[in-house]
Order: structure tokens, then sequence, then C-alpha cells
């Protein structure tokens, strides 16, 4: 399997200043997903931008690596939201256009 797009976790979390095993405890708790590749744990690319988030709410904010699922869910709920309040808005702007 070609790993152009993947990361070596060692090097994130050397450059990260983390341990490997908090990653591997995102992984248990379902926040991301690594893949296995000859014995060696690399992060999809499309991963980083979620990874990198975790790891500065635990150095940043000091949350705990078993904590962040409760967190995680709720800044994607958030997300989730002000998606939807964007698209209403659009939505609200298109009809006030027609009307005017």
């Amino acid at each position: 399997m070609e790993t152009s797009n993947l990361i070596l976790v060692s090097e994130f979390c050397t450059h990260h200043h983390i341990d490997v095993s908090f990653i591997s405890i995102l992984e248990q708790s379902g926040l991301i997903q690594t893949k296995i590749i000859r014995k060696t744990a690399y992060l999809p690319h499309e991963q980083l931008n979620r990874v990198e988030r975790l790891v500065r709410l635990h150095q940043d904010l000091d949350i705990q690596a078993d904590d962040l699922d409760v967190v995680a869910g709720l800044l994607d709920r958030m997300e989730n939201l002000q998606q939807q309040v964007t698209e209403l808005k659009n939505r609200l702007s298109f009809y006030e256009r027609l009307e005017g």
C-alpha cells in the first residue's frame, strides 16, 4: 500500500512532543483512525486537522486524553450547528433578494 497520503505516527508525535500512547488512546476512544502497514502506524492525511485539534486541546487546555471524546463531541456539534446557520442565512438571503 502506498504511504504518500499517510503520516508516520511516531514522526507526528515527535513533532508535537506527545507520547505515541496518546494517539493509541484517541484511536481506542474512536476519535481518530490510524492505518497499520507492515506493523507501523500511520495517520491518514484527512485525519490530520482533527488530530492536531485534539493535541492542542490536550496540551493547551490540559484536557486529559480520556476526556477528549466529550469535548470533541461538543465541538463537532457546534461546527454542525454553525454550518446549519450559514446554510439558513444563505437561503434567507436568496429569498430576500427575490422579494426585493
